[in-house]
């Protein structure tokens, strides 16, 4: 006998169940006895003691239809239940999609020796062999014509309009003779109800009839829309670049990688040659973007080097779509699976990749329970699973850089632009000397010349609406949220304020609410803003992206075809277009205010601006047409906007690295922010203060209790709790918080613990 502990679905908590056959085995899904009910549970470890103090029930059955995990799925599970610090329901719930059920056909299969006895038995068998013979159509929908004829010509296939095949065909004709063998299997429904279960079981037991078990085939149940065209398979030849870091990638010894290649360097043919070279020796490869709706070219390619093998993992697929994609990597039909950060869960089948594309990019990170980083899980994962991870970038954060040069991943990097393309000309524009806030004199004078040449335009501003907040200029009033500690932007487009937190909005009525002046002040430009001001000085095509213009499902695919096409000469957009877009006739990006996100107050803020600014000047000139980016800012003598000028990604990274060393920030330090919240605010500060005074003596650095940059959001007020410590000392720590939140459990009270945080607002 056996002793399990069992996740029991809807609990927070492992139980313990004897196992009374020894047949079951950890990350099946179970059947258990739980408080006088029958739950659906999963089987997680294997217990140690079997000794108990308290009745040990047992395991009622298998659940067929539910997805059983891999032991070291379960690992990576329980992983990050220990490093996150959340419950494995969570996790659980974060790996495997609700409601998901894999459905089974049990067929019996005839086999020939040893011979038939009784006259039930060889009717038995005659019906198996009449079943072996196909009608022609239904031949012709499997295999060629061709293949069917020659076949019949050398009489491999036998008989007229139903057709059967000669014994001695089985190599020269594998995959009809393979076929034809499939024919000798009749489900068990359909044999059953044609014979007795006493002959059935006989045969069984003897050898003449085996049960198989085998998953269905869901492809016509949950058909994907197609209609995204006919890819083609592209044929690349790689420069030496390339060549070296495939070559490395694949030699080495090591399993963790850094691709680290300017924009436009050609590290997706990289990934795809990895990939294509591991698919055929078997091997499965997980591909991970920022966010798939923003990279239609990328799906288009993958689509046409992979298609019958790639599964597509996002958060636009329907739940219909969503069982389909996974069921279908599940069984291990398709080995490749694009996605955004969930499909590092997908249960790929002989995994040999984990390639973490733009892996700087803060969507990694989960910003709900459980707040996981996909980087850190598919490194995880790679080491359970034995599998590579190659993370890419041409602005790698700096603590992937910092690894890199430490020797913990293989720094591998692309210095040239793939086929000769140059990178842009950088210019910086002084905005002090400037009379207006949108464009400068330069950036005009380039937009004009770059529309007389019917060439295209990017402009960043990562500011959506049209204007962050409106001020009262009677009275001063400026409208807030009534649930959130901001003010409300204004859409134009829409008519309405609107909280970027929460989603509240409020009809706009061109007054004010508190004095009913219409003497209004639009402060803080936004993206509808700056639409409107192009207008005014030029009359060509123009589209907007950012969150709220694409909103529409096939908004990214309509927008990436019709500018490729010369629909619009001018985009303009938050930081979403900087995010992958490959536009050859793109020769000028205009960086509108380079300074939004350098004076939040975050250690991280100079990283992003740097990120950011980089990554979207890199849309301009990538291939034959030369680029030109100009950047606009406040700020022109700051250390960051000097190392963007220089395109000097080592420089940025030596003065980030010697202040992030002084103040034993990451990578220096592992750091958790503990965010404790209520909708009432009288009890909170002391709350969190006995929260703080349990964990202060733990020798970690404690910061707080203090109030967050955003004191309420959505109703509830926020203290927060920070933490600093080398890595050993905040794993110590970790149980420590758990048994703290445990005991202070309040109703009244909510605490979040978020390790490793990237947001700090």
């Amino acid at each position: 006998m056996r002793y399990y502990g069992v996740y029991v679905d809807g609990t927070n908590d492992f139980f313990t169940y004897c196992d009374m056959k020894d047949e079951f085995n950890i990350g099946e899904r179970v059947a258990v006895p739980f408080r006088g009910r029958i739950k659906s549970g999963l089987i997680v470890y294997r217990e140690i003691c079997e000794s108990f103090e308290f009745k040990v029930l047992p395991i009622s059955r298998k659940l067929e239809s539910h997805i059983h995990l891999s032991k070291e799925m379960i690992k990576l599970l329980l992983w990050m239940k220990n490093y996150y610090l959340c419950s494995f329901g969570q996790s659980f719930g974060a790996a495997v999609p609700g409601n998901l059920k894999v459905e089974y056909s049990y067929n019996y299969r005839f086999i020939e020796n040893p011979p038939l006895k009784t006259e039930k038995e060889k009717n038995l068998g005659d019906y198996f062999r009449e079943k072996s013979e196909v009608t022609k159509t239904t031949l012709y929908k499997n295999f060629s014509k061709e293949l069917i004829r020659e076949a019949l010509e050398k009489g491999v296939l036998k008989g007229k309009n139903k057709l059967s095949l000669e014994d001695n065909s089985k190599i020269e004709y594998q995959e009809l003779s393979e076929y034809f063998s499939n024919r000798m299997c009749i489900s068990k429904t359909t044999l059953e109800k044609k014979f007795s279960k006493e002959i059935i079981d006989k045969m069984l037991r003897r050898g003449s009839l085996s049960l198989e078990k085998t998953l269905k085939d869901n492809r016509k149940i949950y058909d994907i829309d197609e209609a995204d065209g006919v890819y083609s398979k592209e044929n690349t030849i790689l420069n030496k670049e390339q060549e070296t870091a495939v070559r490395e990638i694949e030699n080495s010894e090591k399993r963790y990688f850094l691709l680290k290649g300017v924009t436009g360097s050609g590290k997706t043919e990289v990934y795809l040659r990895l990939i294509r070279r591991a698919l055929e020796k078997g091997q499965g490869s997980i591909f991970l973007v920022p966010e798939i709706s923003l990279t239609p070219q990328m799906v288009k390619r993958f689509k046409g080097e992979f298609r019958e093998n790639i599964a597509i993992l996002h958060s636009k697929l329907t739940p219909v779509q969503r069982a389909k994609e996974w069921l279908s990597i599940y069984t291990g039909e398709k080995k490749v699976v694009l996605g955004v950060r969930s499909a590092v869960f997908a249960p790929v089948k002989d995994l040999k990749y984990v390639i973490i594309d733009e892996e700087h990019e803060a969507t990694y990170k989960q910003d709900s329970n459980p707040r996981y980083n996909a980087k850190y899980v598919g490194i995880k994962r790679g080491e359970l699973e034995d599998a590579k991870v190659v993370l890419g970038s041409a602005t790698p954060s700096i603590e992937s850089y910092y690894f890199a040069k430490e020797g913990v991943f293989r720094l591998l990097e692309l210095n040239q632009r793939y086929n000769g393309a140059n990178l842009p000309k950088l210019k910086l524009v002084d905005m002090k000397d400037e009379k207006s806030h949108y464009f400068s004199r330069e950036l005009l004078k380039d937009m004009s010349e770059t529309l007389r040449k019917d060439e295209q335009i990017m402009l960043l501003l990562n500011r959506k609406g049209y204007s962050t907040y409106i001020q009262c200029l009677e009275c001063g009033h400026v409208e807030e949220c009534p649930h959130c500690s901001i003010t409300m932007n204004y859409y134009m487009s829409q008519g309405i304020y609107k909280c970027n937190y929460c989603g509240e909005t409020k009809r706009y009525t061109g007054t004010c609410s508190k004095c009913k002046s219409k003497n209004l002040s639009h402060m803080g430009k936004g993206t509808e803003r700056l639409e409107e001001e192009i207008r005014k000085h030029f009359d060509v095509g123009i589209i907007r992206v950012d969150s709220e213009s694409s909103r529409e499902r096939n908004f990214y695919d309509n927008m990436y075809r019709e500018f490729l096409e010369k629909k619009y000469h001018i985009m303009l957009g938050t930081q979403i277009i900087s995010k992958g877009f490959h536009f050859p006739n793109v020769t000028l990006v205009g960086v509108i205010n380079a300074d939004s996100i350098m004076n939040f107050p975050d250690f991280r803020s100079g990283e992003k601006t740097f990120q950011l600014v980089s990554q979207v000047a890199g849309r301009a000139g990538r291939e034959s047409k030369k680029g030109e980016v100009l950047i606009q800012t406040f700020q022109p003598e700051n250390h960051v906007m000097k190392r963007i000028m220089e395109g000097d990604y080592e420089g940025f990274y030596s003065d980030e690295i010697e202040t992030r060393k002084i103040l034993s920030y990451p990578p220096f330090s592992r750091i958790i922010n503990i965010i404790i919240t209520s909708t009432k605010e009288e009890g909170l500060e002391n709350y969190a203060r006995s929260f703080y005074d349990m964990i202060k003596e733990q020798g970690i650095e404690v910061y707080g209790p203090m109030k967050a940059p955003i004191y309420r959001i959505k109703g509830r007020y926020r203290y927060q709790i920070f933490l600093k410590g080398t890595r050993k000392k905040m794993n110590a720590v970790k149980p420590f918080l758990e048994k703290c939140s445990c005991e202070l459990r309040n109703e009244k009270y909510r605490v979040v613990i978020d390790v490793d945080p990237i947001n700090l607002m």
